[in-house]
C-alpha cells in the first residue's frame, strides 16, 4: 500500500538531488518505487510521477506538486486484476466486461482475457488477451457435436453440449495465448490482486491463481466466480461456499420448474440436479487437472486440486427478479445485471423504422445462438403469416441472420442481420419482445419495460421463461408448439393486448432501474475488497465444510428417532411384562390323598 512514508521519501530524495542529472533522479526514484506493492501503482501512473519530479527538477515546484498529488489521488488503491472468460457467447461475455468497464472506471488495471473487447479499449490500464479466434474453433467443433443449437433438447442431453464447452476450455488454456500471456507474466513479474473466473471454469481460475504465485515465492490471488446466469445453481458452487441449496424451493436451472414445485418436480428436481451437477463439477475438475499437467510439468494437477471450495467470493449478475428469493450466506453476492448501460444512438433504418410505426413494434430475435435461419420452413410459414395479418399500424423488427428479406415477408416487417438490442428494447414504440428467453436478453426487456413471448430451446432458457410467465410478464410457446398458427397467434395476441402484462412489466422495469444503477458500483467494491484483504474467509460460513446430512440436520433427527425407537421398545417391554405378571395364573398343585 502506497503511504506517507513513501511519499516523504520521493519529496526529500527531490528536494535534495539538483546536484544530479534526471536520469539518476529516475533510477534513484525507481529503486523507491519498487518498495511500493507493484500492484498499487500501474506503469502508467510511475511514467507520469517520472515525468513530474522532471518538472520538479526544473524548479516548477508548486506545480509539480500539485501534479503529484492529483497522480497520486489516482494512483493509491489501484489494483491489478485478471478476468478469465473463455465461453465464446456474448452474452456470457457481457457481464465479465461490464466488471472490467466498472474496475476500470475506478483507476484499477484490468487484464482481460476473452473472446470480446470492449468497444472503448483506449484506457492505458486495459489489457486485451485476444483469444476471439475461439469462435472459429468453436463454430469448427459444433459442426461435430452429437446435439445441435438449432433444436430443442433436454437437460440430460445438455451434458453432450457440455462436452462442447469442455473442448473449448481445454483449448482455451492449452493455447499458444495463454502461454505467451503466462510468459508475459513472469518476464515483467506481473503479480494480480484478484482473479475473476466465469462460475463454471472454477477449477481453472484456481490453477490459474497459483501458477501465477511462482511456485509460492508471492501468494496466490484470491479467486472471485462470476455467474452470469440469472439465477440457480448448476454447478453446485453454492453449496461450495456454504449456500447449500433448498432442492424443494430452488428449480433446477435446466428445468422449467418454479419456487413452488409438487411432490414430483420436488423429487425429479432434486435427482436431475444432484446427477447433472456431478457430473459437470466431475468433468471440470479432471479437465482442468488434465490441462495443467500435460502443459505445465509432473505435478500440474495440484493446482487444480479442490478448485470449487476455493473461491473467496461469488458474484452473481443477477438478481431474484430474474430467478427466485433465496437464502444466500454473505460470500455470495448478488448484484444484478452487469451489461446493461444507456442505450446508444439507433441506426438511421432503425431509428426511422420504429418511429413509423403508428401502433407499435414485435421486435423478434433469438439470441446469439438459436438464429432464425434453423428455423423450420413452416414455422417459419406461420410466423410471416401472423406477422401478415397484424392489425394496420402495427410493424415487427426481426432480427434474421440472412441480412436479406425472408421468401413471403410482408411489408410489415423488417429483418437485420444485427441489433442493438438494447437501444431497440428502450424505444417506447416497441410492445413486444419475441425471445429464447437467454438470461441477458431477460434482463434488458425487463429493465426496459417490454412484456416478453418466450420461446425456450435448452440451457437456463426454460428456467427464464417459467419465471417470466410466472411473474406474469409474458407467455411461453414451447418449440414444438410453433408448428401451430393458432397456437403463435393467440399467444401473441394475448401479450399484445392484455394491458395486464404490460403493467405488471412496467412495475418490475421500475424496481430493475433501481437495483441495476448500483449493480457495477456493487461488483467492483466487492472485488476491491477482496483484493484489499487477501481474499475473504471472514465471509465464509461454517456450512460450507458441512454434509447434506448435518445441514439439514439428519444426524440430530436420527439419534433422536433412535432414542425414541429405543423408549418405545423399552416402555413395550415393560408394560409386557409387567402384563405378563398380573395376567398369570397361578399354578396350584393339587396333593393326593
Amino acid at each position: 500500500m502506497f503511504c506517507f512514508n513513501h511519499l516523504l521519501q520521493i519529496f526529500t530524495f527531490c528536494r535534495y538531488s539538483e546536484d544530479i542529472s534526471i536520469s539518476q533522479t529516475i533510477c534513484v526514484l525507481k529503486k523507491i518505487l519498487r518498495k511500493i506493492t507493484p500492484t498499487k501503482i500501474n506503469r502508467f501512473n510511475r511514467e507520469k510521477i517520472f515525468f513530474t519530479v522532471k518538472l520538479f527538477k526544473y524548479n516548477k515546484m508548486l506545480k509539480s506538486i500539485l501534479l503529484f498529488m492529483a497522480i497520486l489521488g489516482s494512483s493509491v488503491n489501484s489494483y491489478k486484476i485478471l478476468i478469465l472468460y473463455p465461453t465464446t457467447s456474448l452474452s456470457h461475455q457481457l457481464p465479465a466486461m461490464g466488471l472490467a468497464e466498472a474496475l476500470l472506471k475506478k483507476g484499477h488495471q484490468v487484464y482481460f482475457a476473452g473472446t470480446d473487447k470492449l468497444s472503448d479499449d483506449g484506457n492505458n490500464n486495459y489489457t486485451f488477451i485476444d483469444f476471439s479466434w475461439l469462435y472459429q474453433y468453436y463454430h469448427e467443433q459444433a459442426k461435430l457435436a452429437p446435439v445441435q443449437l438449432n433444436r430443442k433438447f433436454s437437460k440430460y442431453e445438455f451434458l453432450s453440449f457440455a462436452d462442447l464447452m469442455f473442448k473449448v476450455a481445454r483449448k482455451f488454456f492449452e493455447s499458444d495465448t495463454f502461454h505467451k500471456f503466462y510468459r508475459q507474466t513472469k518476464d515483467e513479474q506481473l503479480h494480480f490482486d484478484a482473479i475473476a473466473v466465469e462460475a463454471i471454469w472454477l477449477p481453472f481460475g484456481v490453477a490459474t491463481s497459483r501458477l501465477l504465485s511462482a511456485n509460492g515465492t508471492v501468494p496466490a490471488p484470491p479467486v472471485i466466480s462470476l455467474a452470469t446466469t440469472a439465477g440457480g445453481d448448476f454447478f453446485g458452487q453454492d453449496d461450495s461456499l456454504g449456500g447449500i441449496i433448498h432442492l424443494s424451493y430452488t428449480p433446477s436451472m435446466l428445468e422449467g420448474y418454479t419456487d413452488r414445485m409438487n411432490l414430483f418436480q420436488r423429487i425429479e428436481n432434486w435427482a436431475s440436479h444432484h446427477y447433472i451437477t456431478g457430473t459437470i463439477r466431475r468433468t471440470v475438475s479432471e479437465l482442468a487437472e488434465s490441462v495443467f499437467r500435460q502443459n505445465f510439468g509432473l505435478g500440474g494437477e495440484v493446482m487444480a486440486d479442490g478448485g470449487w471450495p476455493n473461491a473467496s467470493l461469488l458474484i452473481s449478475a443477477s438478481n431474484p427478479l430474474y430467478f427466485y428469493p433465496r437464502l444466500l450466506p454473505p460470500n455470495i453476492v448478488e448484484v444484478g445485471p452487469l451489461h446493461i448501460k444507456t442505450p446508444e444512438k439507433l441506426p438511421e433504418i432503425l431509428q426511422a423504422w420504429l418511429d413509423g410505426a403508428q401502433k407499435g413494434v414485435i421486435y423478434f430475435s433469438l439470441g446469439s445462438n438459436m438464429k432464425s435461419e434453423f428455423l423450420p420452413p413452416k414455422v417459419l410459414s406461420n410466423f410471416l403469416r401472423v406477422f401478415r395479418e397484424l392489425p394496420t399500424g402495427y410493424r415487427v423488427l426481426w432480427k434474421c441472420e440472412g441480412n436479406a428479406k425472408i421468401p413471403g415477408q410482408s411489408e410489415n416487417i423488417l429483418t437485420q442481420k444485427w441489433m442493438p438490442q438494447q437501444s431497440v428494447l428502450a424505444h417506447p414504440q416497441v410492445k413486444v419482445f419475441i425471445t429464447q428467453g437467454g438470461c441477458q436478453s431477460f434482463q434488458e426487456t425487463v429493465h426496459y419495460g417490454v412484456p416478453i413471448v418466450g420461446i425456450p430451446w435448452f440451457g437456463d432458457q426454460e428456467t427464464n421463461v417459467a419465471k417470466m410467465v410466472d411473474a406474469g410478464i409474458g407467455a411461453r410457446i414451447w418449440p414444438q408448439e410453433l408448428e401451430s398458427y393458432e397456437k403463435i397467434k393467440s399467444t401473441l395476441e394475448a401479450v399484445l393486448f392484455d394491458t395486464r402484462y404490460t403493467e405488471r412489466m412496467k412495475k418490475l422495469s421500475s424496481i430493475s432501474r433501481d437495483l441495476t444503477a448500483r449493480a457495477k458500483d456493487n461488483a467492483a467494491f466487492w472485488v476491491e475488497h477482496v483484493a484489499r484483504h487477501g481474499g475473504a474467509s471472514h465471509l465464509r460460513p461454517v456450512t460450507a465444510d458441512t454434509t447434506y446430512f448435518e445441514y439439514f440436520c439428519l444426524d440430530i433427527i436420527t439419534l433422536m428417532l433412535t432414542l425414541l425407537f429405543f423408549i418405545i421398545y423399552l416402555v413395550k417391554c415393560s408394560v409386557k411384562y409387567l402384563v405378563s405378571l398380573v395376567l398369570k395364573t397361578p399354578n396350584y398343585k393339587i396333593k393326593s390323598s
